[in-house]
């Protein structure tokens, strides 16, 4: 039982330190840290990242990208935190971004602290 139990801790420390690389892996994230996600839905409209879902957490805006690499996601963070038409907050977790918007601003921000590295 004992030699189970390390192997799993060895397993999870190997995954968290892998950092968020998929979706999938945001959406548990953001479970692990109570941040519930609802109605999702895939944005096949937007053309700057691989992969792309939207969600709502209550009243609150979430979308999830999925970057080829980590520094594609900084650099479109960049580009976007400079745009004056952007309202979103992001949050990058390697080639992942969290795109969090609408609601009210203490819903908004809990959502936001809740998925900061």
């Amino acid at each position: 039982m004992l030699r189970m139990l390390v192997v799993v801790i060895a397993l999870s420390s190997i995954a968290c330190s892998k950092g968020l690389d998929t979706i999938e892996s945001a959406e548990a994230f953001a479970k692990s840290r109570g941040v519930v996600l609802t109605e999702k839905t895939e944005d096949t409209k937007q053309a700057v990242a691989p992969r792309c879902f939207d969600y709502r957490s209550g009243e609150v805006y979430v979308g999830i990208l999925q970057f080829n690499t980590a520094e594609a996601a900084k650099a479109y963070k960049e580009v976007m935190d400079q745009s004056p038409l952007s309202s979103e907050q992001k949050i990058v977790h390697g080639p992942i971004m969290f795109m969090v918007a609408e609601g009210s601003d203490s819903e908004r921000q809990k959502v936001v602290a809740a998925l900061q590295p």
